[in-house]
């Protein structure tokens, strides 16, 4: 046999140019086989991202009860804490399908100016209800136009026990927050009368 410069007899190249033309058909019919996990994957996420866009896009707009009582709990829940952590004294004030919160200072209430508890209009379908010693209180029924809180939270953490029932009678829904001296919270749903 012919040996080559290199040490390689000329049958071995031809071995070798089989042996990787032989490589890259069996690579050629492997990739043509199927799809990777990794692309499997990719196509998962885009239509799962896809999915939940159209979701959003169709749902209903308008706010349901358990959502705007789920804000109000987040609102009095961040209050009684800002009361706390700065050590001043804060209130609620609701009227009619209002509520918002205020801060006591130079000897009279103020609204607050924060995102989440600077003053909230509930959507006109829902009505609310504000309890204290188990008596109903008309929001706003005070005649003053200055702000007047009807619950309190002080700088030690206690809160003005009341109740607050949120409703939509279109859809026969009520949601109930209540809240103990001691700054407790506690939301669910009741069933309407």
């Amino acid at each position: 046999m012919p040996m080559s410069a290199t040490g390689t007899s000329s049958s071995d190249s031809g071995c070798r140019r089989f042996m990787h033309t032989g490589r890259q058909q069996i690579d050629t019919v492997r990739k043509s086989e199927g799809f990777t996990l990794l692309e499997l994957l990719v196509v998962v996420v885009i239509i799962g991202v896809l999915a939940s866009l159209i979701a959003f896009s169709i749902a209903p707009n308008q706010p349901s009860p358990q959502r705007e009582s789920q804000r109000f709990h987040r609102v009095v829940e961040a209050a009684r804490e800002q009361a706390v952590l700065f050590n001043q004294e804060l209130g609620m004030e609701l009227r009619g399908n209002r509520y918002r919160v205020l801060q006591w200072q130079t000897q009279r209430w103020w609204p607050v100016d924060s995102d989440l508890l600077s003053e909230h209009v509930l959507p006109q379908n829902l009505s609310q209800t504000l309890w204290i010693d188990g008596v109903p209180n008309a929001a706003g029924a005070s005649g003053s136009d200055l702000p007047q809180p009807q619950i309190v939270f002080f700088s030690t953490g206690e809160v003005t026990p009341f109740g607050w029932t949120l409703e939509d009678l279109a859809e026969n829904d009520q949601w109930r927050l209540t809240a103990s001296p001691l700054g407790q919270f506690d939301l669910q749903a009741e069933p309407m009368p």
